[in-house]
């Protein structure tokens, strides 16, 4: 293999792979990028058996080819190139050579026949998801799914997909985030399947710059098509919890709040929470919520904020961190709570009116 490539090119689609190749693996093959040169174009694969990403980019291929090399290493080494074409020459037992200018480096690899081989998608089927879309839904719920491996069944979003619209659904069993966004999609059935939270995080760096992604399953694969680049993830098997019957419970006691000055008082009050519960207590009375935390090691804090709230008395604990999740991904003036008594769940809601139907459930905390 020995190809000329532009190194902005090369430095873009070599970033991209960094978030699949686990940096510490006992399968050395898996550290490493796969670099294929065939037909005017060099090929970047990289894979952690789970989750897989291919992309691309125009090259002068002089030699068709192909070889893996350390997918942090030539990152590493691309971005510190001058501007301009970077030539990439395999030599004998698997070593490559990197140049630019005056400047050379040679690197050892591993033949391409070690490498896994991976999903790809059907030449036909599959959903068309607008990019937009999903990337705002994934922005709302994704922070909401658990990071222990142990609820395995949880360790990924729940992807809804129907005539109507795509929905997203996340939880750690504390709370749950819920965003569906209506959109016509050409879909026979309903689909629902459970996305890795590697493959969410992924899928949100794709979409940056682009207008629409394809989504299809291909054996026991979720196969994802965004600007020429594919990322393939095994499914989760596991039962989803009914969402439908948390989003749709509604307390009696609802006030509407603005965003900006909420967000300021529970960063505020949070400061002298406990480290470990994070928690904070909303006293919620006649034209009045107030927001206390209280450390044993570390103090007492209080705030009080003017409501328009007519209702009876409650008092509840939080998660400090789990309401300002939420509150950063509101992007709205305003935001609305839901509550019932001190051990039902709170519900919060953006201001009504957006194009997506946001709920975010959060499970009170004994104080």
């Amino acid at each position: 293999m020995e190809i000329s490539v532009r190194k902005a090119d090369l430095v873009k689609e070599l970033q991209l792979v960094q978030g699949i190749v686990e940096r510490k693996n006992s399968i050395p093959i898996l550290s490493n990028v796969l670099a294929e040169a065939k037909g005017g174009e060099l090929r970047l694969s990289a894979t952690d058996l789970d989750v897989s990403l291919r992309g691309g980019c125009a090259a002068e291929v002089k030699t068709e080819g192909a070889i893996t090399l350390g997918a942090k290493k030539l990152y590493e080494i691309a971005r510190s190139l001058p501007d301009g074409d970077v030539r990439i020459k395999v030599l004998p037992d698997a070593w490559a050579q990197v140049e630019s200018d005056s400047i050379r480096f040679k690197m050892a690899g591993l033949p391409k026949e070690d490498f896994p081989a991976l999903p790809e998608p059907k030449a036909k089927g599959g959903v068309t998801l607008p990019g937009a879309a999903l990337r705002e839904l994934i922005a709302r719920t994704a922070f909401a799914i658990t990071a222990e491996d142990a609820r395995y069944y949880l360790a990924g979003a729940l992807m809804v997909l129907d005539k109507d619209g795509v929905a997203l659904v996340a939880t750690d069993g504390h709370r749950l985030a819920y965003a569906h966004r209506a959109v016509p999609l050409k879909v026979t059935e309903p689909q629902r399947v459970l996305v890795p939270r590697k493959a969410i995080q992924e899928i949100a760096r794709l979409l940056e710059d682009e207008e629409e992604a394809q989504f299809q399953p291909a054996d026991n694969h979720l196969v994802f098509t965004v600007g020429g680049r594919t990322l393939a993830s095994k499914t989760i098997e596991g039962q989803f919890p009914a969402y439908e019957k948390v989003i749709a419970a509604a307390g009696d006691k609802q006030l509407t709040l603005e965003r900006e000055r909420l967000t300021s008082a529970v960063r505020r009050v949070s400061l002298l929470s406990s480290e470990r519960s994070r928690a904070i207590k909303l006293s919620l009375t006649k034209g009045q919520l107030e927001l206390l935390a209280s450390s044993p090691d570390l103090g007492e804090a209080r705030e009080s904020l003017a409501v328009a709230y007519e209702g009876g008395d409650v008092e509840i604990g939080f998660n400090a961190q789990y309401i300002l999740d939420f509150l950063g991904a509101a992007l709205t003036d305003t935001v609305q709570l839901d509550l019932k008594d001190s051990e039902s769940q709170g519900t919060f809601r953006p201001a009504p009116g957006g194009e997506i139907d946001y709920r975010y459930v959060v499970m009170p905390i004994r104080l």
